[in-house]
């Protein structure tokens, strides 16, 4: 059976040891998009769709004079008011833009950014600067291929870690995966210091935020067993050689 390095714990309950360090994250500005195109307050519905179809995102962002944003007109708000409103009485972005707007800043932590997407059930966020103008759009697909590509480097360091020469792994029984930050290693070491000192290395990669280890050893040099004496019984049976 394999088992936990750590914790000698059964690999199957596959058990979990948080990094040493607080991982560092993708940042909003890795992966927005700076092509946010705005309205104001006062544009009218004809020109705020154009900018919807235009722009091929899910909501444009309203901005006053000072290009901060007042809040964001989402293309369902305009059908909405195309459905209910009084079609002789002008429409604009005012009328129809949510505010104030949940927005993100540039050195907001992706992980942060999808917490307010998932809180707020929204596909588009705009960026602001620390003054509250706007920089861009962030969106979902912006965040998933961001959080795909950290899986990648933390799964990328890893292998580089546990190939690394003299780490004790045998190359051909290793597999790693990585998926939401949760990276997982299959394999056989060596020894068992071996195993515990590529978890120790593992546990410190940025942007990990657990591991689960899957590994065996050839040799236990951490907790060997009691030393054999002269005297001792090694036959377990009590007596010598049956005559």
């Amino acid at each position: 059976m394999k088992h936990s390095i750590l914790d000698g714990t059964p690999a199957d309950t596959f058990p979990v040891v948080e990094p040493a360090r607080p991982p560092v994250r993708t940042r909003v500005r890795d992966c927005m998009s700076r092509a946010a195109v705005a309205v104001t307050p006062r544009t009218d519905f004809a020109t705020m769709s154009a900018v919807l179809i235009a722009s091929r995102r899910g909501i444009t962002p309203v901005v006053g004079a000072d290009g901060t944003v007042a809040g964001v007109v989402a293309a369902s708000d305009l059908l909405v008011a195309h459905a209910a409103e009084d079609p002789d009485r002008e429409l604009l972005a005012r009328d129809l833009m949510t505010s104030p707007a949940v927005t993100v800043t540039e050195d907001m932590s992706v992980t942060e950014a999808v917490a307010l997407v998932a809180g707020h059930s929204l596909h588009h966020l705009p960026v602001v600067d620390a003054d509250g103008r706007l920089t861009g759009l962030l969106s979902t697909h912006d965040l998933l291929d961001a959080l795909r590509r950290e899986d990648e480097a933390v799964r990328s360091e890893a292998f580089a870690l546990a190939l690394t020469p003299g780490s004790g792994v045998v190359p051909a029984s290793l597999h790693i995966r990585c998926e939401r930050g949760l990276l997982s290693i299959t394999g056989r070491t060596r020894t068992r210091g071996d195993a515990a000192t590529l978890c120790l290395q593992l546990a410190r990669i940025d942007g990990l935020r657990a591991l689960a280890d899957h590994l065996s050893w050839d040799l236990d040099d951490i907790d060997p067993g009691p030393p054999v004496t002269d005297d001792a019984d090694t036959t377990g049976s009590g007596g010598g050689p049956s005559g």
